[in-house]
């Protein structure tokens, strides 16, 4: 399978195309796991060992947890007969750039340290890519970095999961990683936050594994951090650079619709870290989710998601529904010592929300 990509730097434009038996194995096991198959046997991609290689793919496959996934088999058998390169960014860092907080925090992390990263974006055929392609074009234009942009058009993988996996994806992470090693880069970023270690190909297991399996480095500079730490950071070092309203995390058209699950988590972070003062509408649009499935949950989050929601929601308390108003007074009386730490965090970090 050969991957486009066009590449974008200093105002000029090179489109070039590259392949790996890796990224042929990977779309192979994508695609039988959303056609339901129990087991999936491949010849090895890589250098690595066969029964390695063939738990880490299992376990990549494995969420959400409660949809049976297959088993992956990879047989000694190796393949190395579809592999195409680029050199052009030999020995760079590329960070897998979204247009979102994390993925330009992490951009700008790296800028501030002194670094020139590479930004690589995928179109796989996601419902909201136009949005994002106008952010991260816009972004990296601006922070005058090279882009990547590459096409990989599984838009009817996407529909057929979309009726068993919700909007998960399966080993998406790990399909796009796989096609940044074709550039042959020193290092690879993926920008996972503490809060996202649960999903496989952003885990703990997949930063480790990834750099023994496929030879390069794989790591997110966050992996300890929220959203709002991102945004608190921002606001401490970065803001010279590039303001966080010029990204984009929305599941709508036109990149802040203010009524879907991604802006009412977002929004949590921006007031969380003081970066946004105003009342969100999502808060009011989405307070159904917010009520009944984030506080039903909310003693299973995590320390940092869990005081980010309660810090948020405290800030505006006068302006959210009675029922939430009662959630949200229960739970900061339940986890007062708590938001007490977080704010304290927040502050240090470089926040600056007014309590």
């Amino acid at each position: 399978m050969k991957i486009k990509t066009l590449i974008m730097e200093h105002g000029k434009l090179e489109q070039v195309s590259v392949s790996s038996d890796l990224i042929d194995a990977l779309y192979h096991i994508i695609k039988k796991t959303y056609l339901e198959a129990e087991e999936i046997i491949i010849k090895n991609p890589t250098n690595a060992e066969s029964t390695k290689l063939g738990d880490f793919l299992t376990f990549i496959l494995a969420y959400p947890k409660d949809v049976k996934t297959p088993i992956v088999k990879v047989t000694e058998e190796r393949t190395g007969e579809n592999n195409i390169y680029c050199d052009r960014f030999k020995g760079k860092t590329i960070i897998c750039f979204s247009g979102g907080v994390d993925s330009t925090g992490a951009l700008l992390k790296s800028i501030n340290e002194g670094n020139k990263p590479v930004a690589m974006w995928c179109d796989y055929g996601q419902p909201y890519r136009k949005m994002e392609k106008e952010a991260v074009e816009k972004i990296s234009n601006k922070l005058d970095i090279p882009l990547l942009e590459v096409t990989l058009d599984i838009s009817n993988l996407i529909a057929i999961g979309g009726e068993r996996f919700g909007h998960v994806f399966p080993a998406r992470n790990l399909l796009i990683t796989a096609i940044g090693l074709c550039f042959r880069p020193d290092k690879m970023q993926l920008a996972g936050l503490c809060d996202e270690l649960i999903v496989p190909d952003k885990s703990l297991r997949m930063y480790d594994e990834f750099g023994k399996l496929f030879g390069t480095e794989l790591y997110s500079p966050f992996v300890t951090k929220s959203k709002a730490d991102v945004l608190c950071m921002w606001q401490k070092s970065w803001n010279k650079y590039l303001s966080a309203d010029e990204t984009i995390s929305c599941y709508g058209e036109n990149g802040n619709c203010q009524n879907c699950s991604s802006c009412a988590k977002r929004e949590i972070a921006f007031v969380a870290s003081g970066y946004h003062k105003d009342f969100p509408p999502v808060f009011l649009n989405q307070h159904e989710l917010i009520e009944n499935h984030w506080f039903s949950r909310i003693d299973s989050f995590g320390f940092e998601r869990r005081t980010d929601i309660l810090v948020a929601l405290e800030y505006v308390y006068h302006d959210i529904t009675p029922k939430l108003q009662e959630l949200v007074s229960k739970n900061l009386e339940k986890y007062k010592d708590e938001v007490k730490q977080r704010k304290n965090e927040l502050l240090q970090e470089g926040g600056t929300l007014e309590t």
